[in-house]
């Protein structure tokens, strides 16, 4: 997969391009989904960092929705 490039695409189709950060292994509880307790178990999610060292957080269970550090605007994985 190499040559893969990771973009965040934003408000009036702002592409960031990032590369993966770091991964976290959280519940789904506890990043508020609402969950029945089988569904409880860890997953991963991804933190993405920008040219400029913003970090962005996985916010949906599929890895393609992220949300930088105090922002409430939600940016889409695009993928070239």
């Amino acid at each position: 997969m190499e040559g893969l490039k990771l973009f965040l695409e934003g408000p009036g189709q702002e592409l960031r391009a990032v590369q993966l950060d770091s991964t976290e292994t959280v519940t789904l509880q506890a990043m508020g989904f609402s969950a029945s307790t089988s569904m409880n178990r860890p997953v991963e999610f991804n933190v993405l960092v920008d040219a400029e060292g913003n970090l962005a957080r996985q916010v949906d269970r599929e890895g393609y929705r992220y949300k930088f550090n105090d922002s409430e605007i939600t940016w889409s994985l695009s993928v070239g």
